[in-house]
């Protein structure tokens, strides 16, 4: 059906307001045009592709399949109504719309990159190379399937392939922001942090709204120690989190701020704009005659801290009144904690290389009553699958502390020190108390019998050796400006952490040498298989706790080796962690809760011996009595919580 000469005209206007981006000023047209041409063909398509752009996906399909009545072959339609099917997570309908795009046109390339795009998102990883190859071999300069070849290719740890992919889009479009900052995903991701940055500031600076580059670069700085404009970056982001914006990961947001309530609204603004999180999905628990499943997911079922802190639970367990389950999301890589791990579940299964649909829809029908996890925003997280709802009863534990704001999340387990009551309202979950520490740990650790010395280490065999093991992303300028007070009225004493890379242990020395410190007194310790790590902790003398984000796992390691630990305390669960050690240790007096009173404590262990040696003695005599690394008494109240909440 023709338009005639007035609705032509209106109709030339539409497109002029479309091209120039008013686009809804150009809807507002369209939409009064096609009353009365409902089968114009160029005005159907025009106007479901409009939709598509400001986001109207359901609109926008429906008048493109209005024109396919009229046109069933139409490439351009079946790709379009596919982006919309993809925007709407609908993979399977968009993909059998990409297919039918390619029998129409089978050398229509945009058909096989989108199509590629929709299976690497259902987790399709190996299928959704070989359709960008396609899309590339039609169109060699396709920046874009080159791009979203190289994301594949990191999701699948290829990294030095998803690399050269990147490498290819830039080559083609100098300017390509997405593709420097996959590029940079890489580099952080092979730890090359100097690399990923650059890519980073080079997004930074052909786009300063880009979703999450300010955090991605102060990240990145933090990993190097690299703290030039860090109250300016912390500051931004700290406006652009009240305001609504995507400017820092959740995870990222607790090494530098210690605010419950800001950390939360990072939280609100990921779950957002990254999930469908407005509906709160119910599932029942069926049969409440049969042994309850519980079921715990994690990317870290091998040789990693959370795994450290959480095996004596697996292990101990009461199997006779629980059927568990561990699903792992994490890589493949079968080393000894792994293998041991197994052996505490009802049933294992890895599910790293399968779609977060697919995932959702097994394990309901696997009618899990409860589902852990362990992960929360943290390292390689599949936190869509918990948004989406897999259990009656969710909960958030351990590997993330701080509040996931996803709708489907009931509830997460602390204690009364990590999250007192007056801060219950910074998180979206339930607040689920255990008795004594939140934090879980084994009974026993497999610990070296090698018999280490201090200078094999670099350590003074008589000076005062202060330690700090946490990683460098948690060492603020503040709190290391502390420490080099500390080392100034502490004669002989120096400061051993570890060396994560050696541009951050260059910039930190220079650091310290601006703070009046010689460098050399900054001993750097390598990574040590674990039970290496933990014999070498008894060289030290004194553990000093980062801020805002405190050790974990590294201050119960400290605890265990009879190395007293000094924390600040703030507001943020990340930043009460420690002391929740500290209490359940019978060490209160090591906690502080301002930095005047944390070097001054400081200064005074290393300045009189004595007074360490009573401490040491005293956590020493307390340890046998300790919750801490009673994990059967743990277990138990694990199972408590778990019971109540499933009323049995």
């Amino acid at each position: 059906m023709l338009l005639n000469f007035k609705q032509n005209l209106l109709f030339e206007k539409a497109i002029k307001l479309h091209d120039s981006g008013e686009i809804n000023k150009a809807i507002k047209i369209y939409s009064s045009l096609i009353k009365k041409n409902k089968k114009n063909q160029h005005l159907l398509f025009t106007l479901g592709t409009a939709h598509l752009q400001v986001g109207n996906n359901s609109t926008g399909i429906k008048y493109l399949k209005n024109f396919l009545d009229l046109n069933p072959n139409s490439a351009p339609a079946l790709v379009n109504i596919g982006n919309a099917l993809k925007n709407l997570r609908k993979y399977d309908e968009a993909i059998s719309n990409y297919n039918s795009a390619i029998d129409a046109d089978p050398n229509f390339a945009d058909a096989y990159n989108n199509r590629g795009i929709a299976l690497k998102n259902l987790n399709r990883l190996e299928e959704a190379i070989s359709s960008f190859d396609k899309a590339i071999k039609i169109k060699h300069d396709h920046f874009f399937a080159h791009n979203n070849r190289g994301i594949a290719l990191k999701n699948l740890n290829r990294l030095e392939e998803a690399i050269s992919s990147f490498d290819k889009a830039i080559k083609i479009k100098p300017n390509f922001i997405d593709a420097y900052n996959g590029r940079g995903n890489v580099y952080k991701n092979l730890k090359l942090y100097n690399k990923a940055l650059l890519d980073y500031e080079k997004v930074l600076q052909l786009n300063p709204n880009y979703e999450y580059i300010l955090g991605k670069i102060l990240q990145c700085k933090m990993f190097l120690s690299d703290w030039d404009n860090f109250d300016l970056l912390v500051n931004k982001i700290i406006i652009n989190i009240n305001k609504g914006l995507k400017t820092i990961d959740p995870f990222s947001s607790l090494g530098i701020i210690d605010n419950p309530e800001i950390t939360k609204n990072a939280s609100e603004i990921f779950v957002k704009y990254e999930f469908n999180n407005n509906v709160k999905n119910q599932i029942l628990i069926k049969d409440k005659t049969k042994k309850p499943r519980i079921a715990y997911f994690s990317c870290d079922f091998h040789d990693h801290p959370v795994l450290h802190l959480i095996m004596d639970v697996f292990k101990n367990h009461d199997k006779s009144k629980f059927d568990f389950f561990g699903f792992s999301f994490g890589p493949n890589k079968n080393d000894k904690w792994n293998e041991e791990v197994k052996k505490y579940f009802f049933e294992f299964k890895e599910i790293n290389k399968i779609s977060d649909k697919d995932v959702v829809n097994s394990i309901r029908n696997q009618e899990i009553d409860i589902a852990i996890d362990l992960t929360g925003y943290t390292g390689k997280n599949r936190s869509l699958i918990f948004s989406d709802r897999v259990a009656p009863i969710q909960i958030n534990y351990l590997g993330y502390p701080g509040t996931t704001a996803i709708q489907n999340m009931d509830f997460i387990i602390a204690d009364e020190t990590t999250i007192p009551k007056e801060n219950i309202k910074y998180y979206s979950e339930k607040v689920l108390y255990l008795p004594n520490c939140y934090q879980p740990n084994m009974n026993k650790r497999k610990v070296s019998d090698k018999k280490f010395k201090r200078s094999e280490f670099g350590l003074p065999d008589n000076g005062f050796v202060y330690c700090s093991f946490n990683n460098n992303y948690k060492i603020t300028p503040q709190i290391f400006s502390s420490w080099m007070k500390v080392l100034q009225k502490v004669e002989n004493s120096v400061l051993w952490i570890l060396k994560t890379n050696d541009i951050a242990a260059e910039n930190l020395k220079k650091k310290a040498k601006i703070l009046g410190i010689n460098p050399k007194r900054i001993i750097f310790a390598d990574y040590l298989q674990n039970d290496e790590h933990l014999k070498r902790l008894e060289l030290a003398d004194l553990f000093l706790d980062t801020f805002p984000y405190n050790a974990h796992t590294t201050a119960s390691d400290a605890v265990r080796m009879g190395i007293p630990l000094i924390t600040l305390t703030g507001n943020s669960f990340a930043s009460r962690v420690a002391a929740s050690i500290l209490k359940n240790s019978h060490m209160e007096n090591l906690i502080t809760y301002n930095l005047v009173d944390y070097e001054t404590l400081a200064i005074d262990l290393g300045l009189h011996p004595d007074k360490l040696k009573k401490i040491k003695k005293r956590l020493k005599d307390y340890l046998p009595k300790s919750p801490i690394f009673d994990s059967v008494r743990f277990t138990y109240n694990l199972e408590n919580l778990y019971s109540k909440l499933l009323n049995i």
